[in-house]
């Protein structure tokens, strides 16, 4: 065999080999794309846009709007917008006993301050409240959450 002839049989064997390699090299980086689109398609469902309003009682209220929620309640979103918030779990759901430093606070066995929240009912037009604890209320994208400090009384 002629040299000439050897060289080009290990030239188009090189093209073979490098055609393979970067058509196996496609394949895989495709499938990554692929995979990674899938997971980042699941975990944007998973995140909700959401405006929270915090009023304290005392004239002092802001909005958090378009609060990107990593979780999906109420109380979620009250997480995202302050981390000093205390609460008690109990058989209802999350209670929740103080945020930035304001506590609930007892005047009677039946009426006192507490930390109360509130979803904007859009058919309404008005703030509404479920009777349900904050962590059992999924939000919808775009939902609307207040949490007000008030007064409260109940009878039995």
């Amino acid at each position: 065999m002629s040299i000439q002839r050897r060289t080009f049989l290990f030239a188009i064997l090189g093209l073979a080999v490098w055609s393979t390699a970067a058509s196996l090299t496609a394949a895989y980086y495709y499938t990554q794309y692929v995979e990674t689109r899938r997971t980042f398609e699941e975990l944007k469902s998973l995140v909700i846009n959401a405006n929270v309003q915090m009023n304290y009682g005392n004239e002092t209220q802001n909005w958090h709007n378009e609060t990107v929620i990593a979780g999906s309640t109420a109380f979620d979103a009250l997480l995202t917008v302050t981390t000093n918030v205390e609460y008690q779990t109990t058989a209802y759901g999350v209670f929740v006993t103080s945020v930035d430093g304001v506590k609930n606070v007892a005047e009677t066995p039946t009426s006192g301050r507490a930390w109360l929240w509130y979803y904007w009912n859009a058919t309404t037009l008005k703030w509404a409240d479920l009777l349900k604890a904050s962590d059992a209320y999924v939000l919808r994208p775009n939902a609307a959450i207040a949490w007000r400090y008030e007064s409260y009384s109940y009878s039995f």
